[in-house]
Parts: C-alpha cells; sequence; structure tokens
C-alpha cells in the first residue's frame, strides 16, 4: 500500500517520504492531506482508484506516533460503513500490506482529485462527532460523491462507492453477506407493486421509510403495521410510531408492540405477510408478501428489484381519488384537466428511476437513524439504468 502525502501533511508528521519507483494498482494506492477544520487537525486519505476515503478528526501526539495503525483502523471503518463482509474487509487489509509506503503525491491529476475530495469533506465538517477521530457516522456521506465520467460527455454519472464497489467485485468477487428477506409490497386498489431485498435485522421502523421511498411518500401522515388479525378481520396485533399514537387510540383486545423494537426475522417467516397503512384519511393499505429468504445476500443495504406502476401522489385521495386523477389527466378534454394536472406535477413524481431509488435507499441506510430523513438535493434528476 502506497500513501502519497502532501508537503504539508509530511511535515506535520514529521517523515521523510520514500524514494521508489515501484507503484501499487490503484485499488491499493492512496493520498493524503492535513487539513485544519473547527480548530482540529484533520488527516484525509483518499483511494487513487475510487475517491473514496477517511479522515482522522482531532489527530494528536500519539496518533501521529501510530498514524500507521490510525490509517489501517480508518480503512476497516471506511468498508465497514459500506456494510463490507469481515472476510472481504481482511483479504483487502492484507493485500494492502501494513506499514504502508510512506511517499510523496504520485502526480497532479492525484492531487487534483485529492483537492476535491478535501472540499467536500470541508463541506461536512459542520456535521462532525466533537469526540469522533474516525467519524463513523459520516463516512456513508463522504463516499457519495458524484463524478462526471467523461468530461466532455455530459449526463454520464457514477458515483465514487459505486467505483469502489465495482473494483472490490473485480479483484473478490461476492463483497456482502447478510441474511436477508425478498418482499412484494402492493398498494391495494392499485397496480402499483414494488420488489424489495431488505436486511432481515432491519427494525419495522427501517422498513416504514422503505416503503415511504419506494412509493414516494412524504411521511406526512401516521401509519402502522398489522402483523396479525382476528378471525372477524380487525387488527389482533400492531406495531406503531409509539411517538405518534396515544395509548388510548386502540381497543382493549388488540396487541400494541413499538415498531422499532421489532426486527423482519422475528416476524419473518413465521408468518408469510403483513399489512402497512398509511394516511389513515386517504387508506393506502400495502400488503407485504414474503417471496423468499436469501442466507447470504450480496446487498450492503435494502435494494429495490421491481417497479410497476405509478405512485399515487400524497393527498391525492385514496385509490378512489387516484382513479379519478389518472382518468382526468388522460382527457385533456375534461374541464379539471389544467388545475389537476398543475397539481400533480407539483404534488409528487408518479414515477421514479429505479437507480435513484436504489441510490437513495443505501445512503439513509448505511449512515444510520441519523440520516433518515436526509435529502440528497444534489441527485441528477437523469441518474437512471
Amino acid at each position: 500500500m502506497r500513501i502519497g502525502c502532501t508537503k504539508k501533511l509530511l511535515d506535520y508528521l514529521s517523515l521523510e517520504p520514500e524514494e521508489t519507483t515501484e507503484k501499487d494498482a490503484p485499488l491499493f494506492s492512496f493520498s493524503a492531506n492535513l487539513l485544519t477544520l473547527n480548530r482540529r487537525k484533520c488527516v484525509v486519505v483518499m483511494n487513487d482508484a475510487s475517491c473514496c476515503g477517511f479522515i482522522l478528526y482531532g489527530v494528536t501526539a500519539k496518533d501521529k506516533k501510530q498514524i500507521q495503525q490510525r490509517i489501517e483502523t480508518g480503512l476497516r471503518n471506511m468498508l465497514a460503513s459500506e456494510n463490507y463482509a469481515q472476510n472481504v474487509i481482511d483479504r483487502y487489509i492484507a493485500d494492502c500490506g501494513f506499514p504502508a509506503v510512506i511517499c510523496k503525491t504520485q502526480s497532479r491529476s492525484a492531487v487534483t482529485r485529492l483537492n476535491q475530495f478535501c472540499g467536500y469533506v470541508s463541506r461536512l465538517s459542520g456535521c462532525f462527532a466533537p469526540d469522533d477521530l474516525f467519524q463513523t457516522i459520516l463516512l456513508p456521506k463522504i463516499n457519495y460523491e458524484i463524478k462526471n465520467k467523461k468530461e466532455d460527455k455530459e449526463k454520464d454519472y457514477y458515483v465514487t462507492y459505486e467505483e469502489l464497489e465495482r473494483l472490490m467485485r473485480d479483484k473478490y468477487g461476492s463483497v456482502f453477506c447478510c441474511r436477508a428477506g425478498v418482499f412484494d409490497v402492493a398498494l391495494m386498489e392499485t397496480s402499483c407493486i414494488r420488489r424489495v431485498t431488505v436486511p432481515l435485522d432491519f427494525s419495522l421502523f427501517y422498513l416504514h421509510d422503505v416503503i415511504q421511498q419506494l412509493f414516494l411518500w412524504e411521511n406526512y401522515h401516521i401509519h402502522d403495521f398489522v402483523l396479525r388479525l382476528h378471525k372477524n378481520g380487525r387488527a389482533a396485533k400492531r406495531a406503531i410510531d409509539s411517538q405518534q399514537w396515544e395509548d388510548d387510540d386502540f381497543s382493549a383486545n388488540c396487541e400494541i408492540l413499538d415498531e422499532s423494537e421489532v426486527l423482519l426475522q422475528d416476524v419473518f417467516p413465521s408468518v408469510d405477510r403483513i399489512f402497512y397503512e398509511y394516511d389513515f384519511g386517504d387508506g393506502w393499505v400495502h400488503e407485504i408478501r414474503l417471496v423468499n429468504i436469501i442466507e447470504d445476500a450480496d446487498i450492503p443495504a435494502p435494494v429495490c428489484e421491481l417497479m410497476t406502476g405509478d405512485a399515487p401522489p400524497e393527498d391525492c385521495g385514496g385509490p378512489h381519488g387516484f382513479e379519478e386523477l389518472q382518468k382526468a389527466l388522460k382527457s385533456p378534454n375534461d374541464p379539471k384537466y389544467r388545475e389537476l394536472y398543475a397539481w400533480a406535477r407539483t404534488a409528487c413524481d408518479y414515477q421514479k428511476p429505479i437507480r435513484a431509488v436504489n441510490f437513495t435507499l443505501r445512503r439513509r441506510y448505511l449512515a444510520g437513524a441519523w440520516d433518515l430523513y436526509y435529502t440528497f438535493s444534489d441527485m441528477p434528476d437523469d441518474y437512471e439504468d
């Protein structure tokens, strides 16, 4: 492993760069710089091949003496934050080789990419956790820069974490591993169906947000999960967001659970389907049916596999209102056409590219609950397969 350091960083670490003519493969080559952020010293390390990286924030004299160990830990944390399997992380670290070769930055192009990465890290400095050397919670944000593949060709984008994944798969094959369920989520009384693969250690709280992303809901309204029904069709067991509901909102013969404490593996495969209702005024009921369980799924986060049917906009009046809206929008001579068309365009996109949906899902869940309601406003509109 080779780390090309700027002069500023070499002087700070009091290290003499090693003279070498050998070059590592870009996947095992890094560039590093020293920044001062929030009045603290920060070492920024970037992989030359993918432009993914990590930071050491608030570096102390002890950290300087153990910089090799800190860099190895930072690299492990970077891969772990993307949910790479532990055996893949171990193989990669072994292939990198430690201690790393500390040398000068290798080229102007590497310095340019490093400066861009440092600028991106600097823009996030207001979100840094004050006592975390590795800024673990921010790593998924740091590694989702959107780049243009060819400067002379517009609309040809890639994301840095995707490039790292591609390179790691080329080298190691499968790189993720988790127990996951494949689910068909059908919005009842419509043709709108989403197939999604979700890690089974996710809570129903996270599944709620997955569904919000799949159907382009805005989380404006209350919701619940119905896990079991009485013979008369009434709910016998519900999982709710305890911050939205009061204790007296439910009948005495209905068991109430906190959705944040119920994992998918606690529910499936003991049952093969549950129901999720959102917006009790419009009455959007979703059937969540288990298709199958994958013991070693090669995914880092929820992945949408299939999207059929348009997603209804918020507050359109439920299934009946959505049906009337669709009819009106197909009839330009309808007196309500212009009004409904203008409202529908501002209310919500009917459809969204599946790649963009998966981009959002991965960023939200690798960052954890802290990032649940973060919006990626700089996602290109044409980011699709």
